[in-house]
């Protein structure tokens, strides 16, 4: 069992009350976030959007609090984000800015960072909204800007799934149309803590089922197979253990002259590890499922800043 221990500091806290007494009450501290390629749910762009709020802390000269916990929300009369308690900038010293989003993450603030014990991605919810953290610093708060800049990091990894035939096989007298039917994740970390932007103390491996919905494989007018999005999700960063699959049902329809054959195929399992072997924060890896007809699976894949990470999975 993790225990966390608590030092209060009653010096820092009367140095705090002390800068606080010299403020400029006509100057409130407001904030203009971006987010790095993303926000709350999996969205593409750099724009903080305007109906999500954060939690902010910020530490005069770099430790002594100056406000702690509080939720910054959009205000339209002004175009930017704003604490629940209006908060002013002090007179001289700097501030040092340390933030997450969502709000309803529920995280730790201390002025080393953001930290997380035991956070869990396992639900669709959680599967599907970023988890973001920033840090600012104001040197000079005598001479600061008209807002905080916040950029905003991703904390999680996306993982994307694509589907499409591995070959063109509708040919004379044979039509085949291939179906993908199930597709999950076995052997992931679901718990994990996060300090200083790193992940460690991975625990609980689980399974995802990640999509149920049967998918049919089309082919373009030049006959060439056609990628079709399956599903993107967030998932802890960590190192793919030995033990982690990707497992992967379809079904094949043929007709030949006439007479109709149908294959269901159980899930074929393929270590996850033949191809990545970690996912880091903050970066996308694209995982496209190639089916064919013979049973055999191989697949490749990426990583990029946050952008496309290319993969392969090959279903023969």
């Amino acid at each position: 069992m993790r225990k966390s221990i608590i030092f209060i500091i009653a010096a820092a806290a009367l140095c705090a009350a002390c800068v606080k007494s010299e403020t400029d009450g006509s100057n409130v501290i407001s904030f203009s976030p971006v987010a790095s390629k993303a926000t709350k749910a999996i969205i593409n762009g750099t724009t903080y959007p305007t109906d999500e709020s954060f939690v902010v802390s910020a530490y005069h000269n770099g430790t002594a609090p100056y406000f702690e916990d509080l939720t910054a929300s959009y205000q339209s009369s002004i175009a930017l984000w704003e604490t629940s308690t209006s908060q002013y900038w002090p007179l001289g010293g700097s501030l040092t800015f340390n933030a997450y989003s969502p709000a309803s993450a529920g995280l730790t603030i201390d002025a080393s960072g953001v930290m997380a014990t035991d956070y869990e991605v396992r639900t669709s919810a959680q599967m599907t909204t970023d988890l973001l953290y920033a840090t600012a610093t104001v040197a000079d708060c005598s001479a600061h800007q008209a807002s905080v800049p916040l950029n905003f990091s991703h904390a999680l990894a996306q993982i994307v799934f694509k589907v499409k035939a591995a070959d063109y096989y509708n040919t004379s007298g044979s039509t085949i149309s291939l179906a993908m039917t199930s597709l999950t994740l076995s052997g992931i970390y679901s718990i994990a803590d996060f300090a200083a932007g790193a992940w460690e103390n991975h625990e609980s491996a689980q399974t995802f089922a990640l999509s149920s919905t049967t998918t049919s494989l089309t082919y373009d007018a030049n006959n060439d197979p056609e990628i079709v999005d399956l599903c993107a999700y967030l998932f802890l960063p960590q190192g793919i253990s030995a033990d982690a699959r990707i497992n992967v049902g379809y079904s094949i329809t043929q007709n030949i002259s006439g007479t109709t054959y149908s294959l269901d195929n159980p899930p074929v399992a393929v270590a996850l590890r033949n191809t990545v072997t970690e996912w880091e924060p903050g970066k996308k890896y694209i995982y496209t499922i190639s089916i064919g007809l013979d049973n055999l699976i191989t697949f490749t894949a990426s990583a990029t800043d946050w952008a496309t990470q290319e993969g392969g999975v090959v279903v023969e």
